[in-house]
């Protein structure tokens, strides 16, 4: 990264995703979330806002291409403080063994998931994941998987994931490893550890008596706004050398959908 601090470069400033990089060694480099995985999750999503019409928040730089409000789910939190959660419903694990290259996931799976070790983790629950794009099941599968309040989201292709995001557009509290990364989730309802070995029922249960009672109780506690395009679009304009051009913030390109694995790339923008 010498680069960017070459008092010759011409980058004006990188913003960048999977970033391993401290940021705090440079004032040129910014991390970016590789967000939800809008061609297979959008939707779905979608449809499980509209049954949270009551919770909304206002836009957040009330532009014309925004939305007048956003709706952030809280009902996972509600079921928290008034009925409970069972300890075998606490965590979820379900994702993908095979997309992670540094084989933490696949070795999460055994230490957790195997016959032989499920006693020890009895607030965890494993559920097998196939590969591919599951479009038309995922309104059932965020119907069964919203019973969890915690998923455990390890890193994937890169040192992100696409389910950190996810759980957070859900009202899911996501566990994530300690990365580079962190900055991210500063002013999130995010849990960081060093290794799966610090989860246990207490840890957790704590944690989400800590994040729903924050989440009902404190307006706007958490930055909400991460998780939406118009705060990374605007973070990203103010660098750029046409910041001062209003038509630069005007979004023209929207999220694209796909039936099936096979033809999403048909459905690229251009």
């Amino acid at each position: 990264m010498e680069i960017l601090e070459n008092p010759d470069s011409k980058i004006i400033h990188w913003f960048g995703q999977n970033g391993q990089y401290d940021v705090s060694r440079s004032k040129k480099f910014t991390h970016i979330p590789i967000g939800i995985n809008c061609f297979e999750m959008a939707d779905a999503i979608q449809s499980v806002y509209v049954q949270q019409r009551n919770h909304t928040l206002p836009s957040i730089f009330n532009e014309l291409d925004e939305p007048a409000k956003y709706i952030q789910p809280q009902d996972v939190s509600h079921r928290a403080l008034s009925t409970g959660i069972k300890t075998e419903d606490l965590l979820l694990i379900n994702f993908d063994k095979g997309t992670d290259g540094s084989g933490l996931r696949l070795h999460i799976w055994k230490q957790l998931c195997t016959s032989k070790n499920r006693h020890k983790y009895p607030f965890v629950k494993c559920i097998g994941k196939p590969g591919g794009v599951q479009i038309e099941e995922l309104p059932k599968l965020y119907e069964r998987n919203r019973q969890y309040p915690f998923w455990l989201s390890p890193r994937g292709n890169g040192i992100d994931c696409h389910r950190t995001w996810e759980a957070l557009y859900l009202d899911i509290i996501p566990i994530v490893w300690n990365t580079s990364l962190n900055v991210l989730y500063e002013n999130l309802p995010v849990v960081i550890i060093n290794n799966y070995e610090e989860l246990n029922e207490k840890f957790l249960y704590e944690k989400l008596k800590e994040i729903s009672e924050k989440k009902l109780s404190q307006k706007n506690v958490y930055q909400y706004e991460k998780l939406r395009n118009a705060y990374w679009r605007r973070l990203i304009l103010k660098k750029s050398r046409h910041r001062n051009k209003k038509s630069t913030y005007l979004r023209r390109k929207r999220c694209w959908s796909a039936k099936s694995t096979v033809n999403w790339r048909q459905f690229l923008p251009y």
